[in-house]
């Protein structure tokens, strides 16, 4: 009957004929059921009791026996109407359960997409009979997106494996076209897993893996960037690595140091490398050798210069030297060299050295650094020298191993393209690799080596995010030229995350302004807690809003569920609300003279309110089941609204609904 009843609200003519067969049965089944239980077992009309009570009570009797007549028609009545209703039921399940695995199509569109995942209900859990997909489209994509998932939840294999996946797959068969990118992770596999991606898609040639038994050298040196930038990106991340101390003097004399060491070899040598830096600032004798050699080479020789009475008093002593008056000055000078220099002052012979004027670019900035080295570097204290210097070797003391210094401190030659460096080649430019289509990959697992592998991997993304930014204004000058898409897909991000704050650099700066670039980011962190614990301050605020789609599935922490119940925002419900009076009057008995309770009243209040509450709980994140998630979409003019959604794990076909694989044991 309940069964009936159901089909009736859904279709009317087959719910009237669904009820009348109901009934028809069960009258049958108690025609024959009242007919076969009176042969077999008639009323004991000579029963003793029986007729005793018939004696005493006929009506009594009477009623006994009406009643065991209607017990032989109700029982196989009632017996029918729950069998046809069971059944019903397990009918019912049956069809809602076919009705949930039909899914519509795949979505397919002329632009690229990304496919989420299938939707049923939006603020509830569970199937329902019109599932669909959610897909967010190019457009939306330049707008970031970010996955959030604790431990176990299927972040890399619900989320990024497809999401890449399908992202490298655009345009696949346009060589003009495909997306070039970066791949950053930390465990090892997600780089075999993009190659076989591109594998599949006939991309092959187009994976390019960096890693310390790969086959390409990448110096994170040799770069257009001057030597200040990259001093100072050294220091952000000896920061982002060891922590950030309040006295800003530590970070300022880093940068300083670094970057006079990287101009002097720069315009000695035109190349310099993260091993050089370490060893010539780690010895202040290296320091000096290398200034002398710098001025050899650009013929920048410095004069010493004596007063007339202190040359009359020491020309006896003096070296062998040609030495000449200048006129004008009234001072006695000659070139010098280092060898001049330390024989004057070894003597105590006091004179002027006087470095000439530099004529060309080179000369110029040899001079700046002679001026710092003279004038900054060499009136510290000894001992604050050796701590700036300590400071800085920390971390390049990492590229100072002979298996990392092959691999990230490689020659200059092996940039000519000529011959290898130990069977490596040089990575080619960030800049033009993703222009080409290529997708760079770093491997550098952190369990192998955890400071390593970050501070080679914020350095390659700075790198591409300076090739990536570098786009927008050619991009304005060609507007007619087909650009491809450029992905940057990081798994873990929270190992890679760095942000500027009051600096000009920082991925919240970069990720705001990459759109135009057409960037397509994809980074997934266990948390927002996580990812707030690796970043400073409040900048993970700043960060976390570049990100406009935003998928959560399964979180573990309190904090991050309720900042994931805030970012989906609220929503105004009618709420009822109930209030209970109740009142008395006391008095005095007359005849007792006793306290005794009055006349009182009790009265109920029913009330409605419209009350804002958050559209999912916090709650409802720490309870997403595996590949079950919810998400904030943004489809590249406007925010879609919240709403539950099942992803597609990349080992399952994509026609296999989510239900039906959690009922088959498959999810």
């Amino acid at each position: 009957m309940a069964f009936a009843v159901r089909i009736a609200r859904s279709d009317h003519w087959s719910g009237f004929v669904a009820m009348s067969v109901t009934l028809v049965l069960a009258i049958a089944g108690a025609v024959l059921g009242a007919t076969a239980w009176g042969r077999l077992w008639p009323w004991p009309a000579d029963d003793p009791v029986l007729a005793l009570v018939t004696v005493q009570s006929p009506v009594a009797a009477t009623v006994l026996r009406w009643g065991y007549a209607a017990a032989w028609i109700l029982t196989p009545y009632f017996l029918v109407l729950l069998s046809s209703t069971v059944g019903g039921l397990m009918v019912e399940r049956r069809r809602r359960k076919a009705a949930v695995a039909s899914l519509p199509d795949w979505p397919r569109s002329d632009e690229p997409q990304i496919v989420v995942g299938e939707t049923h209900r939006r603020t509830r859990p569970g199937p329902s009979g019109r599932p669909g997909w959610l897909a967010v489209q190019r457009h939306g994509l330049y707008a970031g997106t970010a996955v959030f998932g604790a431990v176990g939840s299927g972040k890399t294999s619900c989320c990024m494996y497809p999401f890449a996946q399908q992202v490298l797959g655009w345009h696949a068969d346009r060589d003009e076209l495909r997306p070039g990118g970066l791949v950053l992770e930390v465990k090892g596999d997600f780089c075999h897993q993009v190659r076989q991606m591109l594998r599949v898609q006939g991309r092959a040639d187009d994976y390019i893996e960096l890693s310390l038994d790969g086959d390409w050298c990448y110096n994170p040196l040799h770069c257009d960037l001057d030597a200040y930038s990259l001093a100072y990106q050294i220091a952000s991340l000896l920061n982002q690595l060891f922590g950030k101390g309040k006295d800003p003097f530590w970070q300022q004399a880093y940068t300083n140091l670094v970057k006079f060491v990287i101009l002097l070899f720069r315009v000695c040598d035109g190349y310099v490398t993260l091993q050089d830096v370490y060893r010539t600032a780690l010895d202040d004798e290296s320091l000096r050798r290398k200034i002398d050699d710098a001025r050899q080479q650009l013929d920048l020789v410095p004069e010493a210069r004596l007063g007339v009475e202190a040359y009359k008093l020491h020309e006896p002593t003096l070296p062998d030297r040609t030495w000449e008056y200048d006129e004008k000055a009234g001072e006695w000078y000659v070139k010098g060299d280092r060898e001049l220099l330390e024989v004057l002052k070894e003597r105590k012979i006091k004179f002027r050295e006087v470095d000439p004027e530099a004529a060309d670019s080179a000369q110029r900035q040899l001079q700046s650094v002679i001026t710092w080295y003279r004038n900054d570097w060499s009136q510290l204290d000894m001992r604050l020298r050796s701590s700036i210097t300590e400071g800085v070797s920390v971390f390049l003391s990492l590229f100072d191993q002979p298996e990392v210094a092959d691999v990230f401190c490689p020659p200059k030659y092996v940039y000519s393209k000529v011959d290898p460096y130990r069977g490596r080649w040089a990575l080619p430019p960030v800049a033009e690799a993703i222009e080409e289509g290529k997708v760079l990959a770093l491997n550098i697992p952190v369990g192998a080596n955890p400071a390593l592998g970050r501070a080679i991997g914020v350095m390659l993304k700075q790198d591409f995010q300076r090739s990536v930014l570098g786009r927008i204004p050619r991009m304005a000058q060609e507007p007619r030229r087909p650009w491809r898409d450029v992905v940057f897909i990081c798994d873990e991000y929270q190992h890679f995350a760095t942000v500027g704050e009051n600096d000009p650099g920082g991925d919240e700066k970069f990720f705001s302004l990459s759109r135009q670039a057409r960037l397509v980011a994809l980074v997934a962190t266990q948390s927002i807690s996580s990812l707030r614990s690796a970043l400073p301050g409040e900048s993970w605020r700043t960060l976390l809003q570049t990100f406009r789609t935003r998928i959560f599935l399964t979180l573990s922490d309190e904090s991050s569920c309720k900042l994931a119940s805030e970012a989906c925002g609220q929503v105004e419900r009618l709420k009822e609300g109930y209030s209970i009076s109740e009142s008395s009057q006391s008095g005095v008995g007359l005849l007792s003279g006793r306290a005794g309770g009055g006349k009182g009243t009790f009265g109920v209040t029913k009330s409605y309110s419209l009350r804002r509450e958050p559209v999912f709980q916090p709650s409802a994140f720490a309870g997403l089941r595996n590949a079950e998630a919810i998400v904030a979409a943004y489809d590249g003019r406007n925010p879609l609204p919240p709403t539950y959604c099942y992803l597609k794990p990349r080992y399952l076909p994509v026609e296999l609904g989510y239900f039906q694989a959690v009922d088959e044991g498959k999810l």
